[in-house]
């Protein structure tokens, strides 16, 4: 099939979860179909990356601004589109799109995520709409933890104006994507629709090989945060991290570490990991050298949906993983059996404690983890449950 690919970001650098996913999947469909991809820049920098993408037939890049822009927070206020949408209504990629979409013959438009859609001109091809989140409860719960004052009621109604631009934008779709089975009856629930299909996220086993870690109790555990400052969601889980959860680890393990991966480190962040014990690494080539580096993996999220790669790659490089309810929530996983789940400061430290003290618990874990990425979270396994999609979205137009 020829498809009319659009994404919010482009997929290289490896930096956050949608350039992963992305980049993974579309190396995987291009042995089969042809892919035009259509992807928002913000620098020229960017476009140095281009030729990673080689696979795909055709590239077309598009400059976007950053998001925090008082032009698009006015837009937003005022016009119809809420905070995120309004930074991806691009009069420029609307008009490449169009000139392509009347020039060639394609036989399904994805776009992922799908808040590009103020991007989009009118067109008569099926549609799939791929989402990486339920954005308004990733923004929501965001709201929720800002002090009571005069920007929150302003965040508050944003946040129903997204949720109803999500559910329009669904209407719209042949068929929808979520990467877990908790959005999809999310996404249900929001909107009655059915034409809903679960595409998970995945690991290259190949760059991330089984490499069991065998902690030493007696030095304290080096522990392990990724993630992209970029995204709420991260931000938050660091801040929990540094403020509440690191101090309690290190009355209990005083030579513990903590090494936190991640771009876009805010300042408010820095300021709390101002301690010996904690060490910021914004550039890093391969994530695979810090993962052989650690004991365990913390991943405290608390809001959010969608699965976390940070989480899968872990599994599969054979470190521990400590996360939430929510962190673990859309993996099929079990408490005990492939990771550890702690709600609270101080069952994450029993958790950690658990991790070092029993080897046998620790080395169980680890296997079945890896076991569990082998049988689900192949990125060739996954790219075929999108090519179903496609398949079906074409049949029904």
């Amino acid at each position: 099939m020829k498809i009319l690919f659009v994404s919010a970001i482009l997929p290289y650098p490896l930096y956050s979860g949608g350039q992963i996913r992305i980049f993974n999947l579309l190396k995987q469909l291009t042995k089969k179909h042809t892919i035009h991809l259509f992807s928002f820049i913000r620098t020229e920098e960017e476009k140095k990356e281009i030729h990673r993408l080689s696979f795909c037939q055709q590239i077309t890049v598009v400059h976007r601004g950053h998001a925090w822009q008082l032009p698009y927070l006015a837009r937003s206020i005022v016009g119809k589109y809420p905070f995120l949408l309004s930074t991806y209504d691009n009069n420029e990629m609307k008009r490449s799109i169009s000139d392509a979409l009347s020039r060639e013959k394609y036989d399904i438009v994805h776009i992922e995520p799908g808040y590009v859609w103020p991007s989009m001109p009118a067109f008569h091809v099926p549609l799939v709409v791929s989402e990486h989140n339920v954005e308004h409860e990733v923004y929501e719960g965001y709201v929720k933890r800002i002090p009571v004052g005069l920007l929150r009621p302003v965040l508050s109604w944003d946040v129903d104006k997204l949720r109803k631009w999500e559910k329009n934008i669904w209407k719209k779709a042949t068929e929808i994507i979520t990467v877990s089975d908790e959005d999809k009856q999310k996404i249900q629930g929001l909107s009655g629709l059915r034409n809903i299909s679960v595409v998970p996220n995945g690991v290259d086993l190949t760059q991330f090989p089984f490499k069991p870690k065998k902690a030493d109790p007696t030095v304290g555990p080096i522990c392990l945060f990724v993630g992209n400052f970029s995204w709420l969601q991260n931000r938050d889980a660091v801040k929990y991290i540094l403020q509440d959860v690191w101090p309690a680890v290190i009355r209990s393990y005083p030579l513990a570490r903590l090494r936190i991966v991640g771009r876009h480190v805010p300042s408010s962040i820095r300021g709390f990991g101002n301690q010996p014990s904690v060490i910021f690494l914004e550039h890093v080539d391969d994530i695979q050298d810090e993962l052989n580096k650690t004991d365990i993996m913390l991943a405290p999220i608390r809001v959010g949906g969608g699965t976390k790669y940070k989480i899968l790659e872990a599994m599969a490089s054979g470190l521990s993983v400590v996360t939430t309810t929510l962190g673990a929530r859309g993996l099929h996983v079990q408490h005990g059996k492939e990771l550890l789940i702690a709600d609270d400061v101080s069952h994450i430290v029993t958790s950690i404690s658990r991790i070092m003290s029993d080897a046998k618990t620790r080395n169980v874990i680890q296997r079945n983890a890896r076991q569990r990425i082998e049988k689900e979270y192949s990125w060739d396994r996954i790219a075929g449950l999108l090519e179903r999609v496609w398949a079906t979205a074409y049949e029904g137009r």
